[in-house]
């Protein structure tokens, strides 16, 4: 449903385009970039017949007797479900928005061609093995042929409102490199904590080291598992089976960062959001993914389950489809039905007919920031100066006749990020240091060409344990927790990536590149990186928390999920027996709150004198610690614990340095509510000093008139899911601040449980208190036992386009807690079939 009537939006529309003089009835504006679902089409090289069969949600499941006439299908497809997104997003890895909106977007450009997506794309190209060249180039051959001869009104009504506004926004022909240059992004975002860096920088030089580390608890919690339970590396490979350490942890000490100097990191986090809201991933997102043996499940066979979460959006982030090959063989080896990511061929998380995997972020840490000392063009190492290499790009804006000229240099560890906003210039000045300041260069595995585009179509392909290890070897970025299972009734883990092996330091914070202590030496070899096969316990959690304990010799993050997640998921799994996907499908609603155990018992022990306080605090009382939408204590404890945040950090930090999330937020007071007397506790505005119950004292005092505000002075009338409700926004007009256009490309606010920190991940960020930022942008569950057992749903659907049938018709089934059928075979998929479309060769 959406916030208002669909015939009063209509209505709204065809006003909109007649207001900006387009002479075409709104009518034919809404409707003419809908896809064609049914009959046939005539598709240049294709080689033979393809037969495309959409189920009740309109995904495509491909049909095809050439791996290249497949993957040219998937790219037409593609571009007639989502090109606009595809287009943004490739616009976007390039550097090239100002060229849809202009001045408003120069900063992002700037910063991304600093960080050179594209020319990373453009070297990585000739790196991919001939199938995968075959297969990018067909993809972009099918995008192509539906893009030729259609006008912009036609691919999109996106397009047609950028018109309006004065937008040349014709589409150029797709190319290999931009899907790759797409990956590159989803890379950088999935895999980089350059953010993290330049927040930490500030934090210590605002509170000092030690009182920063309050902030940063070390991991695990007690209580939590690591994803890899045992194994180390013995010699030069990994040995799961080890359950002592080669040598002693790697020392983990932090250099000393000049105070004034850490605000020149400031401009790592500029033009994050921007890129956040276009590929629905950044910073402080999570997923959850497990894996049971046959042990734990009815059907004897293992069970799989995945639930990236991402940034809420419309569409999500992930569209579904299903490539299959009419005979399976070696030259074409390809039945798979899974999710992919728009712009991309292939299928990233999902199944074939003989394994099953899951992907989630590793938050293992490949970019570092350094200190550089640069004096006249060159930077400093040790006592010497290297010249820093200079390159220039052209910027075109909308809007301005004569292109923009941007300066991109490099040292020997990066670019310089701190050129993309000149802004951090000031701020690099310290007394006794270069008189321009200290530069910031970054250091990322991303900006070494790979072949991750081999992984993906090597995950599609694989018939077996070896084979789909093989092809995570060549994932080198994102590196990602991917778990396992086959119908031989294995089941798996591996990480994969381009870790960096530190000389020194952890990567927590900016480090000086003129010293040579803190240069990488390489990467970890792959042989060395952790994994897990068939482990004992018949279980794999891997839901963010950290990969490995202590005894692993490398330094692999600092930045995971602290176990709220992953020890819930274990603790459920732990006494399966028999699950059921029927069973395993309500993990996915887990909507348990396991800090609340922790923090109500002492919210609950503090004295309150005040009546209207204690009406409050009352609904805590019983609480079963479940973050329901109709909980009146889920509410009040929600807006106790961020009101904690505010009365613990205001008084030392700014809010954009306070930890994100509820995850870190609620690692950091699992330890101040054991130390009543930290000065953490302290208000350094007031004379006096308060202690541990001060400040839960004021917390449950200011909440009370939060909610009281928010929502009722009665507590009978509070509920979570007044204050908690999910926003599916489109990434760019769904923003445009015109109401009737928001209206038609946004959803309805839907009430919802869970939290940032509940298996049922829906989390909010201190900016927006209380509303969805990030959720699961899909759920999965495939049972091995069977090839049709699995079952899906997307956070939107399958199209992009507003009005037509499958905009947002799985998100109903998403806000309540429902999935549909996920079908591999194509009996099971044609018994479902509403739309059968035929894509025939020219010849």
């Amino acid at each position: 449903m959406r916030s208002l009537p669909r015939w009063l939006v209509y209505a709204l529309v065809v006003v909109v385009l007649a207001a900006g003089g387009v002479l075409s009835a709104g009518t034919a504006a809404v409707r003419s970039p809908l896809p064609q679902l049914d009959g046939e089409v005539t598709l240049p090289g294709l080689n033979d017949r393809v037969t495309v069969l959409r189920e009740g949600h309109g995904v495509p499941q491909v049909y095809a007797d050439q791996p290249e006439d497949l993957f040219e299908a998937q790219g037409y497809l593609a571009a007639q479900d989502r090109f606009y997104e595809m287009d943004l997003r490739r616009h976007a890895a390039a550097g090239r928005l100002s060229e849809l909106f202009g001045a408003s977007q120069v900063a992002t450009d700037t910063y991304v061609r600093t960080l050179g997506f594209r020319r990373t794309a453009e070297a990585e190209l000739a790196l991919q093995s001939p199938s995968t060249r075959r297969y990018l180039d067909a993809y972009a051959s099918g995008v192509n042929a539906y893009l030729r001869g259609r006008s912009l009104g036609q691919i999109s009504l996106e397009y047609t409102l950028l018109q309006l506004r004065g937008r040349d926004a014709q589409p150029e022909e797709w190319s290999a490199v931009d899907s790759l240059a797409v990956l590159k992004v989803f890379g950088w975002q999935l895999g980089s904590n350059a953010g993290a860096e330049a927040v930490q920088a500030q934090v210590v030089s605002a509170v000092g080291p030690d009182r920063a580390a309050d902030l940063s608890p070390d991991h695990p919690l007690p209580g939590m598992e690591p994803v890899v339970e045992s194994g180390t590396v013995v010699g030069k490979v990994f040995d799961p089976a080890a359950g002592t350490s080669a040598g002693a942890p790697r020392s983990t000490a932090v250099p000393a960062v000049p105070a004034a100097a850490s605000g020149a990191v400031a401009g790592a986090r500029r033009a994050q959001e921007t890129l956040t809201g276009l590929f629905g991933s950044g910073e402080a997102i999570g997923s959850n993914s497990w894996v049971v043996s046959g042990a734990h499940t009815a059907s004897g066979a293992p069970m799989l389950s995945n639930d990236p979460h991402l940034d809420t959006a419309i569409p999500s982030p992930l569209a579904q489809v299903g490539l299959h090959c009419t005979t399976v063989a070696a030259q074409c080896p390809f039945d798979v039905t899974g999710f992919s990511i728009t712009g991309m061929p292939g299928v990233v998380i999902g199944r074939n007919a003989s394994i099953a995997w899951g992907l989630t972020t590793s938050y293992a840490d490949v970019a570092d920031l350094y200190l550089e000392d640069v004096v006249d063009g060159a930077a400093r190492v040790g006592e010497a100066y290297e010249p820093l290499t200079v390159r220039t790009e052209e910027l075109r804006v909308a809007g301005e006749d004569d292109p923009r000229t941007i300066t991109v240099r490099s040292s020997r560890h990066g670019p310089l990020l701190s050129d993309a906003d000149p802004s951090t210039a000031a701020a690099g000045r310290v007394p006794g240091g270069p008189a321009d300041g200290y530069a910031v260069a970054l250091a990322w595995t991303g900006s070494t060409p790979g072949r991750s585009m081999d992984a993906i179509f090597g995950f599609d392909a694989a018939s077996g344990w070896t084979p789909f290890r093989t092809a995570a070897a060549l994932l080198g970025v994102p590196s990602q927790n991917l778990v396992y299972a086959d119908v031989q009734g294995n089941i798996g883990y591996q990480l994969p990536g381009q870790i960096p092996i530190r000389r020194a330091g952890d990567g927590r914070t900016p480090v000086p590149g003129w010293d040579t202590a803190y240069d990488w030496d390489g990467t970890i070899p792959f042989a060395q990186l952790p994994y897990a096969e068939n482990p004992a316990s018949g279980i794999i959690v891997a839901a963010n928390n950290q990969v490995i304990g202590a005894r692993y010799p490398y330094v692999l993050g600092s930045d995971y999920s602290y176990g709220w997640r992953s020890q819930e998921i274990h603790d459920r799994l732990a006494g399966a027996k028999g699950l059921t996907p029927d069973a395993g499908e309500q993990i996915f609603y887990d909507e348990r709150v396991r800090f609340a155990a922790t923090l109500v018992p002492e919210l609950l022990r503090v004295r309150v004198d005040d009546g209207f306080v204690r009406e409050g605090q009352q609904t805590l009382v019983g609480w079963d610690y479940t973050m329901s939408a109709d909980s009146a204590a889920a509410a009040y404890f929600a807006v106790v614990a961020h009101d904690l945040k505010k009365l613990v950090l205001a008084d030392q930090l700014a809010p954009e340095l306070w930890p994100q999330g509820e995850d870190r937020w609620y690692a950091v007071l699992d330890r101040l509510l054991q130390e009543p007397d930290n000065p953490w506790w302290d208000d350094a505005s007031t004379p006096q000093v308060e202690h541990r119950d001060d400040v839960l004292l004021s917390a449950l005092t200011l909440a009370r008139k939060e909610a009281t505000s928010l929502m009722s002075r009665d507590p009978g009338r509070w509920a979570w899911g007044r204050i908690h409700h999910v926003r599916l926004r489109n990434q760019t007009l769904g923003s445009s601040g015109f109401a009737p256009v928001e209206a038609l490309f946004n959803r309805e606010d839907d009430a919802v449980g869970g939290s940032g920190t509940t298996v049922k991940a829906l989390g909010f960020d201190d900016q927006v208190p209380y509303g969805v930022t990030q959720g699961s942008a899909m759920r999965m569950l495939v049972d091995l036992g069977a090839a049709d057992s699995g079952r899906w749903v997307n956070q939107s659907g399958a199209s992009g386009h507003p009005f037509g049938p499958y905009y947002e018709d799985q998100a109903e089934l998403w806000v309540a807690d429902r999935t549909w059928p996920m079908l591999l075979t194509r009996n099971a998929v044609a018994a479902q079939t509403q739309h059968t479309l035929v894509l025939k060769p020219d010849g």
